[in-house]
């Protein structure tokens, strides 16, 4: 839809005044422009205020997901391509959703989801909540607007999308079938390492001193002591606590010993090119597949979506042709805005 001259024209500029002595006139270096309508989506806008806000919101998850600079900053470009259509199709399924008066009734919800949250995350009152929400670029108050949303919209959908779905039992062990290698888990084994290193070291009496500490550890010696006196690696003070693996993340000299090994059970030594390593399985986890009922939530979901695509693709689009939607000149290059 063609915006009229008059919404083109739209500006909504919050002029700051220099105040220098007296009120001079205004002139170019004095007007600073503090705000403007990006997009108008029928009797609501989205302003720059508004578009910027969930910049640094999105800025700052990522931040938690990466910590390199320049990956960050691709990851960051490539998502707020579609930030400010993700910000009107929000605005159009509110709208509809309040028209239908789906809205009314979330806030109860809302209140329940964030107090959930609060509990499982440990949080002991919902100040420290928002402090923690601010540190990440947001706030609780953010928050709670944007669970909001996301709730009103799902009541939408499911109400004129997914409640027209149906499952079938054969739908969801057909595809349990077909995707059984991502419901096996893998067999896995927990580690503690005492670590000799080679490096200015004469190998032969090295080798005895390992074979001296397995005698010991055969003998009823505390493998976890033996490490904090005799292990060379980083791990010594922790008693040779080195993590748990899972089948085929390993280095395949130390797996082919481990995976071998039951629970409990010392190795040999082992020579690797770093040194001489001894290690002793804490845990060993065998390969497990999930039960079909395990998992069944999870396929449903994902069948529900899949199913949905096209009823969603034709609500959105029938949604579009009935709203009213204008985006400033400004905006169209730097974001992604097709299909709007």
């Amino acid at each position: 839809m063609q915006p009229s001259n008059r919404f083109v024209e739209v500006r909504l500029a919050l002029i700051v005044i220099l105040l220098m002595g007296s009120l001079p006139a205004l002139s170019a270096q004095e007007i600073v422009l503090l705000d403007e309508i990006v997009a108008r989506v029928n009797h609501e806008v989205i302003t720059m205020i508004n578009l910027n806000k969930e910049l640094r919101i999105l800025r700052a998850s990522l931040v938690q997901e990466t910590q390199n600079p320049e990956r960050l900053e691709q990851q960051f470009q490539r998502e707020k391509r579609a930030l400010l259509r993700t910000m009107i199709q929000t605005k159009m399924l509110v709208q509809r959703a309040e028209e239908f008066g789906i809205s009314s009734n979330i806030e109860g919800d809302v209140t329940s989801v964030i107090e959930e949250m609060r509990k499982g995350a440990g949080i002991p009152n919902l100040e420290i909540l928002d402090q923690y929400l601010q540190q990440q670029g947001s706030s609780l108050e953010d928050y709670r607007d944007s669970l909001r949303q996301r709730l009103t919209i799902d009541s939408l959908l499911q109400q004129f999308v997914y409640s027209k779905l149906t499952l079938l039992t054969p739908e969801i062990e057909a595809y349990y079938q077909e995707h059984i290698e991502e419901y096996t888990e893998k067999a896995q084994v927990e580690l503690q390492e005492i670590l000799f290193l080679t490096e200015g070291e004469d190998k032969a009496q090295l080798r005895v001193k390992a074979e001296e500490v397995l005698a010991q550890l055969r003998a009823g010696a505390s493998f976890e002591e033996s490490a904090k006196q005799y292990s060379d690696g980083p791990t010594a003070a922790r008693g040779g606590e080195i993590g748990s693996f899972k089948q085929g993340s390993m280095s395949p000299l130390i797996e082919e010993v481990a995976f071998q090994l039951k629970e409990g059970d010392i190795s040999g030594i082992i020579e690797t090119e770093y040194g001489l390593q001894i290690i002793k399985v804490v845990s060993h986890t065998a390969v497990r597949l999930k039960p079909v009922e395990e998992v069944r939530p999870e396929i449903s979901r994902q069948l529900y979506e899949q199913k949905a695509q096209p009823g969603l693709r034709k609500f959105m689009d029938e949604l579009r042709e009935q709203s009213y939607i204008f985006i400033s000149q400004n905006y169209r290059e730097e974001y992604d805005l097709e299909g709007l």
